[in-house]
């Protein structure tokens, strides 16, 4: 538990260093940062369904990884528009991946086809072609995870880089930061507390219905945190780039906002941490990697942000229809 609590403290100052300090310097830092996060989290995935079974092309994902930012670059220069340029950048790399993956095997499959075809009698080429048939099922369900990697957590992380160039850049950030963090806090301790029966035993037996209770009122807690922040005390209002986010003058309603958002940030966050668990243990292992102590690695830290990413995203594109 200590050294659990050490790393945890040690990430959150790493974090918020980061956002407070190198990100005022230079936004782009915080975009490493992310492509960094990013590429190592789609390895560790990559690597849990390699020992579920499933042959996912890594060289292909690490290189859409890498690639996805710069596209959403270029495309926001020449299309002007962020949201065009991340969904644009995001099928390019799919595609890019999935070509990828339909040359090798096709080339091993012609391999195969070359060995098969010297000097073997009708019952071996029989035997050979059930063998090939079964292969070509594998190598579609091994597309088929390859393509669900690149959505998750590559495809749903890539709104962060939208997220940190717009103008709720800093708000947007501490949203996808404070309602996990908040929803996961109090998940843990009313849980432990109250316990009671189980949520989902088959994938996480660990987890209680109060937990879960528990875990959606963190999450409502962590969104009125940053709405205190930044719409009622202005604390980081000038860490962002135009000010407070209020979709409305009104405080009251204002908050309200905040608190359906956090309810619903929740409820995704308790469904990517089930998500995850559930692909941990169809792979039969307890954690994505080994680079926090006490923690897992980074998809063990990251599972929850990446589905309330999408969320804030929303969210922003919504202020910002709202002001226009």
């Amino acid at each position: 538990m200590l050294k659990r609590i050490l790393t945890a403290t040690v990430l959150l100052a790493v974090v918020f260093a980061t956002l407070l300090g190198l990100r005022q310097i230079y936004v782009e830092f915080a975009d490493i940062v992310g492509v960094l996060i990013c590429c190592l989290g789609v390895y560790e995935m990559a690597q849990a369904f390699k020992k579920a079974g499933y042959n996912v092309i890594k060289g292909s994902l690490i290189f859409s990884s890498i690639a996805v930012y710069p596209l959403i670059l270029v495309f926001e220069w020449t299309l002007g528009k962020g949201e065009v340029g991340a969904f644009s950048a995001l099928f390019l790399g799919m595609i890019i991946a999935i070509i990828e993956f339909t040359l090798i095997h096709k080339s091993k499959n012609k391999s195969n086809l070359n060995s098969y075809s010297q000097g073997e009698d009708d019952n071996v080429k029989d035997d050979s072609t059930a063998k090939a048939s079964a292969s070509d099922v594998f190598e579609l369900k091994d597309l088929f995870a390859t393509v669900f990697v690149l959505l998750y957590p590559l495809g749903m992380f890539s709104t962060f880089f939208f997220i940190n160039h717009s103008s709720y850049g800093m708000l947007g950030i501490f949203l996808a930061l404070l309602v996990p963090i908040m929803t996961d806090t109090m998940a843990y301790f009313v849980g432990v507390t109250c316990k009671g029966k189980k949520l989902c035993p088959s994938i996480s037996p660990k987890k209680t219905i109060s937990g879960a209770i528990g875990g959606l009122i963190g999450g409502i807690i962590g969104a009125m945190l940053v709405f205190v922040l930044f719409d009622v005390t202005g604390i980081f209002v000038n860490f962002n780039n135009v000010g407070l986010m209020q979709l409305t003058d009104n405080k009251l309603v204002s908050g309200f906002i905040y608190a359906i958002f956090g309810l619903v940030g929740g409820v995704l966050r308790e469904l990517g941490d089930l998500g995850a668990s559930w692909i941990k243990r169809k792979a039969g292992i307890k954690d994505f990697g080994k680079i926090f102590p006490g923690h897992g690695g980074i998809m063990d830290r990251l599972d929850s942000i990446v589905f309330i990413l999408p969320l804030v995203y929303l969210l922003i594109n919504i202020a910002i229809a709202a002001q226009a």
